[in-house]
């Protein structure tokens, strides 16, 4: 495995060994098909802003127990009956372990977007369905009462019907200034009626056509919109970083919060109160009169990059971050991680609930494992006396705190010995980013063959694994 220095405060370390070789994310750009007559939201549709809404509550009745399902990077975790199963493209008919988004269909079956296309999972198995000829970054999924399936993505939005794709260019979603190719996610409601949001709109599908809400077009101002949902009554709610919108006869009405954080997810629950997950500063409720924020520092989270959100019918809120699964019964938060869990990762990119979810198993307590390995030099002489560090979040060129891993939810340190060999124990079940100090103020991380993302290593609960020798080249 070798170390590759780039001109950043976080030096790349590129690997170079089989076992961790990783798949490429790969895909082609959708080309934009012949699409239906689109049609402008009236000027006239404005959006109101009131300084105290009132949601009105929508109380769900008990719909019987159901599964939770969590999708990552390796593959498929549900809780159910049978307490946790983890599906792979090892143990399963997962297609791959690449999983972006999940949706519940009306008929109950699970509709899951992978690097590939997307897969049909009825709590048992998986069924594929035909691959989409011209799709990048999957980043959402909904399913139609007749068993059409919309799939948001970079460039448009496709949808799946009699066996056939057609896709909807983003030029389709949003035009003028506010025209882009950022098409984060997609909801049909219970009408028939199909939501998208891009980075810079709210489209509507319906009679064949599509509508744009937009700056200027139902929206005074500019909106930077992330994330999209339907709360019981199929009514579209979209995030942004000034708070929220919701449509209801005709127009839009804003519910602002002031901090200006970054949405990333976005959720309804039982009871009417709106969840706006966050990228760095967890989790806004809204309960129809003031905005509260859950985060690390309140112990409610186990890390502040929200990803993902789902509430099922018993009232619990449940949340995927960058760092575990947490699920909210209204009065007490209980985190699911790998270490206390049958969690198969715990960077968590979408979470999904059906009916009124699962039944909560008892955290498990589970043995700790170690990490151990060398570091060299190019020239083949030890890097002595180096710190090296582990955490559970990926990282970037650039880091804020003291060390790329001190401000992370969870993260150990040691150093290397006079021969360039380290040993980290007590580690908890998990994945890990591997860092090390280079010297003079510069940081070595393990990253994938490309050199894109962060090099994840899996220790397992009571294992100590062996990494064996990282080289760092310029």
């Amino acid at each position: 495995m070798n170390l590759r220095h780039h001109p950043f405060l976080v030096v790349i370390l590129a690997l170079v060994f089989a076992s961790f070789a990783c798949q490429a994310l790969g895909g082609t750009a959708p080309t934009a098909t012949p699409a239906p007559e689109q049609t402008q939201a009236p000027g006239s549709a404005a959006t109101e802003t009131s300084s105290q809404p009132t949601p009105e509550p929508a109380i769900v009745d008990s719909q019987g127990v159901g599964i939770l399902c969590v999708g990552s990077g390796t593959g498929l975790s549900c809780l159910g009956e049978k307490g946790w199963q983890v599906y792979t493209d090892k143990n399963s008919d997962l297609p791959n372990n690449y999983l972006y988004a999940g949706a519940v269909c009306p008929d109950g079956k699970i509709a899951i977007a992978h690097i590939n296309g997307v897969v049909l999972f009825d709590g048992t198995t998986f069924k594929q369905i035909a691959e989409m000829p011209n799709s990048s970054s999957p980043e959402g999924i909904a399913c139609e009462a007749d068993g059409s399936i919309w799939v948001a993505h970079f460039q448009g939005v496709s949808r799946y019907s009699n066996g056939q794709w057609t896709t909807h260019g983003a030029e389709k979603l949003a035009s003028g200034d506010s025209a882009n190719e950022l098409v984060y996610d997609v909801k049909v409601a219970p009408d028939g009626k199909v939501w998208v949001v891009t980075s810079r709109s709210v489209a509507l599908f319906e009679n064949n056509a599509w509508t744009i809400f937009q700056e200027g077009q139902g929206f005074q101002g500019s909106r930077f919109f992330n994330a999209l949902t339907l709360d019981v009554k199929g009514r579209p709610w979209a995030a942004h970083s000034a708070g929220v919108d919701v449509f209801e006869n005709g127009k839009w009405t804003s519910m602002e919060k002031s901090d200006g954080s970054s949405p990333e997810s976005l959720a309804v629950d039982s009871k009417g109160q709106i969840w706006v997950g966050t990228l760095s500063d967890g989790v806004y409720n809204f309960d129809g009169t003031s905005w509260a924020n859950h985060d690390r520092a309140s112990e409610s989270l186990p890390s502040n990059h929200v990803t993902s959100i789902a509430a099922d019918s018993s009232g619990r809120v449940w949340f995927g971050t960058s760092y575990g699964l947490t699920v909210f019964d209204g009065s007490k938060w209980q985190t699911f991680l790998m270490k206390n869990s049958g969690l198969g990762d715990n960077d968590i990119a979408f979470v999904i609930s059906t009916k009124d979810g699962p039944a909560l198993p008892a955290l498990e307590e589970k043995a700790n494992g170690s990490l151990t390995g060398k570091l060299k030099k190019a020239d083949g002489t030890p890097l002595a006396d180096a710190t090296v560090q582990i955490c559970v979040e990926t990282l970037a060129s650039t880091f804020s705190g003291d060390t790329p891993c001190s401000d992370q939810p969870f993260f150990l340190s040691t150093k290397t010995d006079a021969n360039g060999v380290f040993l980290i124990e007590n580690v908890p079940a998990g994945y890990y980013v591997i860092v090390a100090d280079t010297g003079g103020g510069n940081w070595a991380q393990l990253t994938d063959q490309y050199g894109i993302s962060s090099e994840r290593t899996l220790i397992q609960a009571g294992e100590t694994h062996d990494i064996q020798t990282l080289t760092v080249k310029e």
